[in-house]
């Protein structure tokens, strides 16, 4: 664990673009707490969501999310949606969908098949994922078709889909709106074989960020509720609710061709760095070399090879007066540009830094 290097989660800013998303219309919110509430801690953020906003459904990946969050609070009053790997068909696992208020959708024939067959699973609500064009999960058509007939009785509480380009800047006959008209077949589907749909959800961060899909029964907001949901252009107005603080460790000057670190990297120029005591086993990815980091108003490059507890950033050496041991730094702040930015220059995507902030950083909840 450390000390001075943390990440300060501000729960205010969670409510902020929670409210943001419910004044987009009037479909309920279904908030995805997976990944560890992308990375910003599934229980706290949960139990926030439930007891404070009055959130009644939580969508999580995995049934060990559920399990581990019903543990640490079995009083709270939400229900888990578990949208990948329910492990549904195992018999070692069927106790916990028996006893705890967990719900899951069904992707696959075999998976429908078992829970329609078992009666010990007679209680669980139908929730389908239907397969509209991701192919990724989701049953197809032909097969929502075949089983149609054995659905009528018990119903389809929930009917849902996945967008996979809904971040794109939507256009009318394009990928989003093409997978929209396959679920819409799809409730037709079920609809003419008389089984009744209570309730569908279609749009992920992407698609309510540019009002698609709005009017179905929930929306299913992952991202926006924690940072940016799209880097370019950024249309949606929320905040990013962490903040990643820590601190300059030591400095020193370097001569150029000194050899920095492990392997054979040298500085560039006569130059300055700064050592800060965060590596990839506290942000665990190793593509952070090369990425610019602002420490007192003073812009530095990490430099060289990132460390397991450590990395570099090389500074002009004209700024050696301004930086100095235990100065605070912020990777990034609720500034969603500087996130975007960060992701940008490494290659990779918001959501890929907000989930590898390991546990090794403390998580500190700001109201």
């Amino acid at each position: 664990m450390r000390h001075s290097s943390y990440l300060e989660v501000n729960l205010s800013l969670v409510e902020s673009n929670f409210k943001k998303i419910q004044s987009k219309g009037k479909a309920s919110i279904i908030p995805m707490v997976k990944a560890d509430a992308y990375g910003n801690g599934l229980v706290p953020v949960s139990r926030f969501l439930s007891s404070e906003l009055g959130v009644r459904k939580l969508g999580c990946a995995s049934l060990g999310e559920a399990v581990h969050l019903y543990r640490e609070c079995p009083d709270l009053k939400s229900e888990m949606m578990i949208f990948s790997d329910t492990e549904i068909t195992s018999e070692e696992w069927e106790h916990y969908y028996q006893n705890l208020p967990i719900t899951p959708v069904l992707h696959q024939l075999a998976d429908i098949e078992y829970v329609l067959q078992n009666k010990n699973l007679k209680h669980i609500p139908i929730v389908i994922k239907v397969n509209t064009g991701m192919n990724r999960l989701g049953v197809s058509l032909d097969e929502l078709e075949h089983l149609a007939p054995r659905l009528k009785e018990r119903g389809v509480q929930h009917l849902m889909t996945h967008f996979a380009c809904s971040y794109y800047p939507l256009k009318n006959g394009d990928k989003t709106h093409r997978q929209m008209d396959e679920f819409v077949k799809a409730k037709k589907i079920l609809t003419d074989h008389g089984v009744e749909v209570c309730e569908t959800s279609v749009s992920n961060s992407g698609a309510i960020e540019q009002g698609f899909g709005m009017n179905e029964t929930y929306v299913r907001p992952g991202l926006m509720l924690y940072g940016p949901p799209s880097v370019d252009p950024i249309i949606w107005n929320g905040h990013q609710v962490s903040r990643f603080v820590t601190k300059v460790l030591k400095t020193f000057i370097v001569k150029k061709g000194t050899p920095v670190g492990y392997g054979i990297n040298v500085a560039p120029e006569d130059g300055y760095v700064a050592i800060i005591p965060i590596g990839y086993a506290d942000l665990s990815v190793t593509t952070l070399s090369g990425a610019e980091i602002i420490v007192n108003g003073v812009k530095g490059k990490i430099f060289a090879r990132v460390n397991m507890d450590m990395s570099f950033i090389f500074f002009n050496l004209s700024h050696k007066d301004k930086i100095k041991s235990g100065d605070q730094i912020e990777i990034w702040n609720h500034d969603n540009r500087v996130i975007a930015d960060l992701a940008n220059q490494m290659k990779t995507i918001p959501y890929h830094l907000m989930c590898a902030v390991t546990h090794r950083i403390p998580r500190i909840y700001k109201v």
